[in-house]
């Protein structure tokens, strides 16, 4: 009996041993548990804060049920398992029904579609596209969309140049004749442009942590566009406001190879005056016989005040311009606002031809609502 009595007791030190919230078998021991127990509270704290702070980081990923754009078993096999390539999950032909946004659970801009609800910033492939009523000088004529437009003395995109200098390396030594405009890759816009294939040049973007745009890989690039930073309207321009909306990277010192005009520049080089695209001579800004880009307001005509310009005080979707810094929630255009490509174009289709933002051939100095070209030279209409 004396021996389980013993036994009894082992147990209960034990017990008290094993949890935390009986109190300590000892005063030394005491003191130094409640330091145990404070650091193990802090240790707690900082785990969590930090799983707050990589939830974050993960919620910029893509999401959404795999099956939305993967297949295992397609009818027709295309790389890394798409159920269509790039148009299988960014565009729509006749027969398709998804919203502008979304396909199923899963968010994804629609740059190919006939919807009435509106076009996303980058335009729409519609209006160039096999399959409906296409007329393909209102657009690029990317493979898988469009037929190759047919133009006998034009071999290359206008104003091209062998060997541009681009994020990673160097573009394309000539344009083959039979080559037609890709997605992305070599041949395209989006992705790594010194990888030829366009899925490789997208590797692990979509997947990618895109919190920061800053160049330094595809996925942390503005809109996949590899080097090129901006602010991106999480909804792709749709219902944006004059307070939020994309937000445009310009540099007017022409030094860096990161704004949006840059990356239109390395397929049309020549009507941009970076030194790597040609320099202002190749642009011809001097004889004003090309319309400038990357150029702020104060550099032209002897400055902003008292300008043509001046009036164009308020931001335009119509015609927007960029930033050195853009936010995407800037209001007013001054002085230090940039007048970039896509301040005329969208870069996928348009209505218009030339990819124009608006009907070039109906704009009259008669117009006093200011529209299209007046949106910048203000003084020039509504006389």
């Amino acid at each position: 009996m004396p021996h389980r009595e013993k036994r009894m007791t082992n147990s209960k030190e034990l017990r008290a041993e094993s949890n935390p919230t009986h109190p300590p078998l000892s005063k030394g021991r005491s003191k130094e548990g409640s330091k145990s127990n404070e650091f193990y509270v802090i240790c707690v704290f900082l785990f969590v804060l930090c799983s707050l702070f990589i939830a974050s980081d993960v919620d910029a990923k893509m999401k959404g049920r795999c099956k939305d754009c993967h297949s295992m078993h397609a009818d027709t096999p295309y790389p890394v398992l798409t159920k269509g390539g790039c148009v299988g999950c960014h565009g729509q032909f006749p027969d398709g029904t998804q919203n502008i946004i979304t396909i199923g659970k899963t968010r994804i801009p629609q740059v190919l579609h006939h919807m009435q609800n509106g076009d996303l910033a980058g335009g729409n492939f519609y209006y160039v596209a096999d399959g409906y009523n296409p007329d393909y000088s209102k657009g690029h004529n990317v493979l898988g969309i469009s037929q190759p437009e047919s133009i006998p003395t034009m071999t290359s995109p206008p104003g091209f140049i062998g060997n541009v200098v681009i994020p990673g390396g160097t573009g394309p030594v000539d344009w083959p004749e039979q080559q037609q405009l890709t997605c992305s890759g070599t041949w395209g816009c989006h992705g790594d442009r010194t990888i030829e294939d366009p899925y490789k040049s997208l590797y692990n973007a979509h997947h990618a942590n895109n919190l920061v745009i800053d160049g330094s890989t595809v996925g942390r690039s503005y809109r996949f566009l590899y080097g090129i930073k901006g602010k991106e309207h999480q909804d792709w321009e749709y219902q944006a406001t004059i307070d939020n909306h994309n937000g445009y990277k310009g540099d007017i010192t022409h030094s860096t190879m990161d704004t949006i005009s840059y990356l239109c520049g390395e397929c049309h080089a020549r009507f941009h005056p970076h030194p790597n695209l040609g320099g202002a001579g190749g642009a011809r800004f001097g004889l004003w016989v090309g319309h400038p880009a990357d150029i702020s307001f104060s550099s032209v005509h002897g400055g902003f005040a008292g300008s043509e310009y001046q009036e164009y005080a308020i931001y335009s979707l119509e015609s927007p311009v960029a930033y050195s810094n853009p936010t995407g929630g800037e209001r007013v255009v001054d002085v230090d606002s940039i007048v970039m490509c896509l301040s005329c174009h969208r870069p996928h289709a348009t209505l218009y031809r030339d990819s124009l933002r608006w009907d070039y051939s109906q704009i009259s100095t008669d117009d006093i609502t200011r529209t299209g070209c007046l949106i910048c030279h203000t003084r020039k209409g509504g006389h």
